[in-house]
């Protein structure tokens, strides 16, 4: 995992010889999905903050989790991790099976597919929402930020709804 920091390896008189810069490490990985493209755009500014919003409502998101009863998808409970950018604690949801980290497979190894709109409305008040957590590909509404986006698309978040109604 490539935590920012430069690559280094001790020569043969005990110096430090670096063996990655800036400029030789890999690029930031390319959007895979739709949802990625609009993160990107947002991120550069190309599109508006509602236009990823929008992206984020109307793509599909992998939730991941355990089984708290063996065998009973009902029990189905969420990987829920701290923001490292806020108090608060956020649902980890990614965009594609590959974004997810094997650490976070091995903890939690139940994957669920779910729209945006789905997931967005069944986040409970005082949680937030990290998309990719830990990927360049990703982003993070808090629990105001997940509030205002189900308000703004009708209705309140950690009520699930029929859509049809919206």
């Amino acid at each position: 995992m490539d935590n920012g920091t430069e690559n280094s390896n001790t020569g043969m008189d005990g110096t430090a010889e670096e063996t990655g810069t800036a400029a030789s490490r890999p690029s930031a990985p390319e959007p895979a999905t739709a949802l990625e493209e609009a993160i990107v755009s947002g991120q550069s500014g190309a599109i508006s903050n509602q236009d990823v919003i929008t992206a984020i409502w109307n793509s599909e998101l992998l939730s991941v989790g355990r089984l708290t009863v063996e065998d009973d998808p009902a029990s189905f409970q969420a990987l829920v991790l701290k923001s490292p950018e806020g108090a608060a604690p956020v649902a980890a949801t990614f965009t594609d099976a590959q974004r997810i980290p094997q650490r976070i497979r091995d903890t939690a190894p139940i994957m669920v597919k779910a729209s945006g709109e789905a997931t967005l409305r069944s986040i409970a008040p005082g949680y937030g929402l990290a998309i990719n957590p830990g990927n360049s590909l990703g982003l993070e509404l808090g629990p105001e930020g997940v509030q205002a986006v189900v308000a703004a698309f009708g209705g309140v978040a950690g009520e699930e709804t029929d859509s049809s109604e919206a």
